[in-house]
């Protein structure tokens, strides 16, 4: 039976990771470490320590990143709702719409990783075949942004890859015309323009290789009914349907993250309390963008997620 209770699980992606990142959750659950464990036994790699100890290089490589992301967020998730919480829908950044998938049953957490390790291969070794970066535009109105995008794209590959909130979105673009682009951005009217700590331009058509291949290696898994709503990225619309959440995993690695949108629709399903469960507060700031009258809740720390319980047992 579905929820309607206001409250959303949100899920980061990556840029959430830091080093140290589930340390102290550990000293008070411990149980998340089993999660690693049996991670580690499904890829064969240490991600506890990669995600406690690093080093930072290794980690922020995406092959590392969003396999450390997908399993301290599902962990932290599990920790939840072990203790009889259901959230009314889900949805996660990029990487974290797949935590928010294996948290509404739509395939397994070991699947889960399976898949996310593979998206993960394919991003970064596409990456490194056509260079690429992404920009953090802030401070621009999406109109301008649109019209930078629509002029360069005439000459090579640029597109939004994130609408995050009002005054931030991110542009991917092919190397050889980043640097037009900043100054086409910055006349405009950004403000300020960061290039992100990452292997490729991601959410672009300079991933449509990989999506290619990352689409056929999803035919080996089954999808179930999301016991959960989910908002996907591509879509910005809720779903349980098990196709409907396939077809838009198909399109979201070469597609924009429509992330202002999924919250715009989420406020719209009467969300009030948004929590976002693993490392950082990435989108706990991105979400108070976009309203600043909701409840966001954070769980990277014990107090936190004390706190989140808490607040819970209220609802």
């Amino acid at each position: 039976m579905l929820s309607n209770n206001g409250i959303a699980f949100v899920f980061p992606g990556q840029g959430s990771q830091y080093i140290g990142m589930g340390k102290e959750l550990i000293s008070d659950f411990p149980g998340i470490k089993e999660y690693f464990s049996n991670a580690s036994d499904v890829i064969d790699k240490d991600l506890l320590k990669l995600s406690i100890e690093g080093p930072e290089s290794e980690l922020n490589d995406t092959v590392n990143t969003q396999p450390c992301l997908y399993v301290l967020s599902y962990a932290i998730f599990k920790i939840i709702e072990d203790e009889g919480f259901t959230p009314q829908v889900l949805a996660g950044h990029s990487l974290g719409e797949y935590t928010a998938l294996a948290a509404s049953g739509t395939f397994t957490f070991e699947d889960g990783l399976r898949i996310v390790a593979k998206r993960a291969h394919l991003m970064s070794s596409e990456g490194r075949k056509r260079t690429g970066k992404m920009l953090a535009v802030l401070g621009a109105d999406m109109r301008g942004v649109d019209d930078v995008v629509n002029e360069i794209s005439r000459d090579g590959v640029i597109s939004v890859a994130n609408y995050n909130c009002p005054g931030q979105i991110v542009v991917s673009v092919e190397a050889d015309l980043s640097d037009r682009a900043l100054d086409a951005l910055s006349a405009v009217g950004a403000k300020k323009i960061i290039e992100l700590p990452v292997s490729g331009a991601f959410h672009s058509k300079m991933m449509l290789d990989a999506e290619r291949s990352f689409n056929a290696y999803l035919d080996d898994f089954i999808f179930m009914t999301a016991g959960t709503p989910i908002v996907q990225n591509t879509t910005a619309k809720p779903t349980i349907n098990p196709r409907e959440i396939r077809n838009a995993l198909e399109k979201q690695m070469s597609s924009p993250v429509k992330w202002q949108q999924s919250i715009g629709v989420m406020l719209g399903l009467g969300i009030k309390t948004f929590v976002e469960i693993g490392p950082g507060q990435v989108l706990s700031k991105i979400i108070k963008r976009i309203d600043k009258q909701v409840e966001v809740l954070a769980t990277d720390k014990p107090l936190l997620l004390g706190e989140v319980m808490t607040r819970l047992k209220e609802v």
